[in-house]
C-alpha cells in the first residue's frame, strides 16, 4: 500500500513537471532536455526541475 502511494505521488509530480515544461517560456531545445530529464529520472527529474525553475 505504501509503495503504491509513493508511486502515485511520483507519477503525479512527473505529470505536473511535464505540463509545466510544456507551458514554460523555454526555448524548444531546452524543453526537449527538460522532458528527457523528467522522463529518464522519474523521481529525481521533477524535483530538479522544481528547484531549478522556482520563482
Amino acid at each position: 500500500m505504501n509503495g503504491t502511494l509513493i508511486a502515485v505521488v511520483a507519477a503525479a509530480f512527473a505529470i505536473w513537471a511535464l505540463v509545466s515544461v510544456a507551458k514554460s517560456n523555454l526555448k524548444n531545445d531546452q524543453k526537449v532536455i527538460w522532458f528527457a530529464v523528467v522522463i529518464l529520472l522519474p523521481i529525481l527529474g521533477p524535483i530538479i526541475y522544481w528547484f531549478k525553475n522556482k520563482k
